[in-house]
């Protein structure tokens, strides 16, 4: 398999795609079939007591794109909103692979990209991180084929915290035989590392993103994918016409207007996060502390299961990791209040 940098075309581009889609022809809502003024609104039979809810949502989450689009400085146009990034992993998945198609992945990640690919029933590889959690590029390499569609990257990784080198994300991106999907569902803890304003750059990456993490709106279930127009395009064809409902996109608006607020609460995390680490590494039973630029630490402790088991006599929830590759005795942390915080590190110096 050539690793040269390829010259990506949309006919490349198109011939990713399972053929079947590029034919069909996107469900048309009512609401979606006019443009214009519109005082009485009698064409989806909906009921007409205006509670703010009986209308239908806009099929297009045009005004949110707008918001996140001015937001981010980003074309609008090239945004597409899933509910939640687990959507939009299942959606990308069902574009570009069909049965026995691969898709490429780095554990220990994200778990929902291996689900979405049995689902489409591709074939997964996974080529595990190193034992430093960065990217084995050779290895990850020699397991492209031409059956290779999608290659997922993390970052920052979930569950490692820390963020891949953007010149080997840039490497990978350039050399890949198909689409690359950067999660950067964390980059609100790190924006500057965001390829956000290089997307044009890479007619073949997709970048995800979410407001459950440093936007604190996991409830509502709102991510957003930004690519090229034809992928946009192909993302638009297979969603279901109403994934945004008019409560999230309320909710979502609201936020989104609340930048520094927002600043202001990610900035709080990280300093609780810097102090969980510097305590963490007071305790005798904890043996390393991975770097992290997220909101929470992988820490591997000299005994996880009975750590873990403490912490839930006290009715205190972290992630178990152990059984994810090179995550051996590791427990997931995230930062929370302050007195959240105070009582964990209570209870682990109670051990």
């Amino acid at each position: 398999m050539t690793t040269t940098k390829i010259n990506w075309t949309t006919e490349k581009i198109e011939a990713l795609v399972r053929p079947n889609l590029l034919s069909l022809k996107a469900y048309s809502s009512a609401r979606a079939e006019f443009k214009g003024r519109a005082d009485v609104l009698l064409d989806a039979n909906e009921s007409p007591w205006p509670t703010g809810r009986n209308r239908y949502p806009d099929p297009s989450s045009t005004e949110l794109r707008l918001a996140l689009g001015k937001l981010k400085n980003f074309n609008p146009d090239q945004i597409v909103f899933g509910n939640g990034s687990d959507e939009l992993v299942d959606q990308i998945t069902r574009i570009f692979c069909k049965e026995n198609d691969a898709v490429h992945a780095l554990p220990p990640t994200f778990g929902m990209y291996k689900v979405a690919a049995g689902i489409a029933g591709a074939e997964f590889r996974d080529t595990n991180l190193t034992p430093e959690f960065t990217i084995p590029v050779d290895e990850l390499k020699a397991t492209w084929d031409d059956r290779s569609k999608i290659l997922w990257l993390c970052s920052p990784n979930n569950p490692s915290g820390n963020a891949m080198d953007p010149a080997v994300l840039e490497d990978l991106i350039h050399t890949f035989p198909g689409i690359v999907v950067l999660d950067e569902a964390y980059i609100d803890f790190v924006p500057e590392l965001s390829f956000l304003g290089r997307l044009d750059e890479f007619p073949n990456l997709i970048i995800t993103q979410t407001l459950s993490k440093g936007w604190g709106m996991a409830g509502i279930r709102c991510g957003a994918a930004f690519a090229s127009p034809f992928i946009i395009r192909m993302l638009n064809t297979i969603k279901m016409p109403y994934n945004i409902n008019v409560l999230t996109t309320g909710v979502a608006l609201d936020a989104l207007g609340k930048k520094e607020e927002m600043q202001a609460k990610v900035d709080t995390l990280i300093s609780e996060r810097k102090r969980l680490e510097a305590e963490l590494a007071k305790l005798d039973c904890v043996d390393y502390i991975f770097p992290s630029v997220t909101n929470f630490l992988l820490v591997r402790f000299k005994d996880s299961s009975t750590v873990y088991q403490n912490l839930l006599d006290n009715a205190i929830v972290v992630r178990n990791q152990a059984y994810q590759p090179n995550a051996e005795n590791c427990l997931r942390i995230t930062a929370g209040l302050a007195e959240e915080n105070d009582r964990l590190l209570a209870a682990l110096k109670a051990l």
